[in-house]
């Protein structure tokens, strides 16, 4: 079992509680209590107050995006501009449960390119997740345990995971679940049956039960979203593949303006998500499918961003778009 030590935070006290008051959980500044409970309650707040995106890519002259500390709590907190793609979700949340008290560190994931059942294609390292641990009493009264936990990825959990092959939890809302499995990269030079070389492959993967179209599949099928090994990344790391996925033509986000919120709904701890889909349309997808804005040109994409994601972008920030990132409208999507 890994043990993870107590390491201060990037975050001051201060700026913990601006952070808490922030995603609506105030009261945590005063009871700072390490529990799962907390974890979880902090990890939903976090993605229904802050919008997964990449605008920066598209709408900014540099194209950047920045993931570093300061620069995140000014964009999330100081000034409420929006969000970030995974570096900087999972980079601010570290900070903050770090200042809580948790233990954290960080490792870097291959997401599954093809999103396919059986064709596995598990790119370079573009995702970042997170393992917790909740601090040992004096003395020990619970093993230690560690949970995975991740803000950054579009449909990815919405809960934290007990790091424990097989293990599953509820999604945003039902029928939707994830679970951690244990599986070699395709591809790996490591021997799978040697204890040492155990310890240094990515062979944690996380699947959820729905296809592509947030289906459900058949009872048992799983489908698996990414990969990840227990090697620590640092900030720096991070920072650098920021700059990968952000200026490499064709990546992941290279070609769309990508942005997913949550927001809780029902009585049951339900989460649904809010999309900005590449037809023109804002989709909200929770215990059915519907429609909340259509749009039919950037101005109103743009408002789209402001209204229904809480996103900021500058006035005539679209001459920034490329060609392939415009909206099409020569016809009907």
């Amino acid at each position: 079992m890994v043990k993870i030590k107590a390491v201060p935070s990037f975050y001051s006290d201060e700026q913990l509680s601006a952070y808490l008051k922030c995603i609506g959980l105030e009261s945590l500044s005063r009871d700072r209590e390490t529990t799962l409970g907390t974890m979880t309650q902090i990890m939903q707040h976090h993605l229904c107050t802050f919008a997964w995106e990449n605008t920066r890519m598209h709408y900014t002259e540099s194209g950047s995006m920045d993931v570093d500390p300061p620069s995140l709590y000014s964009r999330f907190v100081h000034e409420r501009q929006g969000g970030s793609f995974c570096f900087g979700q999972n980079t601010m949340l570290m900070g903050m449960l770090r200042a809580m008290g948790f233990r954290v560190y960080a490792t870097a994931g291959r997401v599954n390119q093809n999103q396919s059942i059986t064709e596995l294609n598990f790119v370079e390292p573009t995702h970042m997740v997170l393992f917790v641990q909740i601090p040992p009493k004096d003395p020990p009264s619970i093993p230690l345990e560690t949970y995975v936990v991740d803000v950054g990825f579009g449909i990815g959990p919405a809960r934290p995971i007990l790091l424990k092959e097989y293990e599953i939890v509820q999604g945003a809302a039902p029928p939707e679940k994830h679970r951690l499995i244990k599986a070699p990269i395709p591809n790996s030079s490591l021997d799978e049956d040697d204890d040492e070389s155990k310890q240094i492959a990515e062979n944690w993967r996380v699947q959820v039960n729905l296809d592509e179209q947030g289906k459900p599949l058949p009872e048992g099928t799983w489908r698996s979203i990414y990969a990840f090994g227990m090697k620590e990344f640092f900030l720096r790391d991070f920072e650098a593949l920021a700059f990968l996925v952000a200026h490499r033509p064709g990546g992941l986000f290279w070609e769309g303006v990508n942005v997913t919120r949550w927001e809780a709904f029902g009585n049951e701890g339900a989460l649904a998500r809010v999309v900005m889909s590449k037809k023109g349309k804002v989709m909200w997808y929770g215990d059915e499918k519907r429609t909340l804005m259509e749009f039919r040109s950037e101005a109103d994409r743009m408002r789209a961003l402001r209204e229904n994601f809480g996103i900021h972008v500058d006035e005539g920030s679209e001459k920034y778009l490329r060609p392939g990132v415009q909206l099409d409208f020569s016809q009907e999507s």
